[in-house]
């Protein structure tokens, strides 16, 4: 049975990556509202005079139209630049976690609005966001081991917040409330192991992919109500959103990790 052929007019999109393709070409994967992560090669916008290729450059959202049958379409053309993220240092590089993880995890030509909403916010947020040294205004502070602390938590919550909604919109959300042996609320005060694939437990389980460390009570409920305001849940929940990812990404390390460390430690 043939492919039928796809027309995709005047489409809200962002370039979450893009490779070279024979001598003067492209393979670029964009992200489209309702269409998910759509590949199509962009041809001859490696030696075009029409500032073509600084548009398929990522955290930009641009108007493209594509066309053509089966996985790999073609970039008939991009109708304007409706808006940039400005991004630079620790933010970029943030960003580039960010379509890492959409680029391996985002279904192809699937209405994906909810998460585009949620990447458009959170590239906002982590341009907006001060430095993890800077202080905080006298009326905000995070807590630390019982003691207040008037550093900001930086870029770590918007990341966090990123994490956690994109597992919930991609159909993977996690029990952080309801202990899985006994049914009951997690208790704030207690330490849970946790399941991947179940659930907190007061025991530690052989089975499933599990957080080895056991984590507070109080961690898991922030995290079943998004909350973020101290710093051990910001610690916690990232060892654990780390493992919740692993177990869709699979084995292949993500590159933006390894540069972010080269570069910041």
């Amino acid at each position: 049975m043939m492919a039928s052929r796809i027309n995709l007019d005047n489409q809200t999109a962002v370039v979450l990556h893009h490779f070279p393709y024979k001598n003067n070409s492209l393979i670029v994967h964009f992200f489209l509202p309702a269409q998910g992560k759509v590949s199509a090669i962009a041809r001859g916008v490696r030696q075009s005079k029409k500032n073509e290729m600084s548009q398929m450059q990522p955290f930009q959202e641009l108007q493209v139209s594509l066309q053509g049958k089966g996985e790999l379409l073609y970039l008939k053309g991009v109708d304007s630049v409706s808006r940039v993220w400005k991004l630079k240092g620790k933010a970029l590089y943030c960003a580039y976690y960010l379509n890492e993880l959409l680029l391996r995890l985002l279904p192809a030509h699937t209405d994906c609005r909810d998460i585009f909403y949620l990447y458009a916010e959170t590239l906002a947020l982590i341009i907006q966001a001060p430095p993890a040294d800077a202080c905080l205004p006298d009326n905000k502070t995070t807590v630390t081991s019982g003691k207040k602390s008037t550093k900001s938590p930086g870029l770590e919550i918007p990341l966090r917040y990123f994490e956690l909604k994109l597992l919930e919109f991609l159909g993977y959300g996690l029990n952080f409330a309801v202990d899985v042996d006994t049914g009951e609320t997690v208790q704030a005060d207690k330490r849970y192991y946790f399941d991947i694939n179940a659930g907190p437990s007061l025991k530690q389980h052989r089975h499933g992919l599990a957080v080895l460390s056991p984590l507070r009570g109080q961690t898991l409920l922030n995290l079943s109500r998004f909350k973020f305001d101290d710093e051990q849940t910001l610690q916690e929940s990232k060892q654990l959103l780390k493992y919740a990812l692993s177990s869709h990404l699979g084995p292949k390390p993500l590159k933006s990790r390894k540069m972010f460390r080269q570069l910041y430690g």
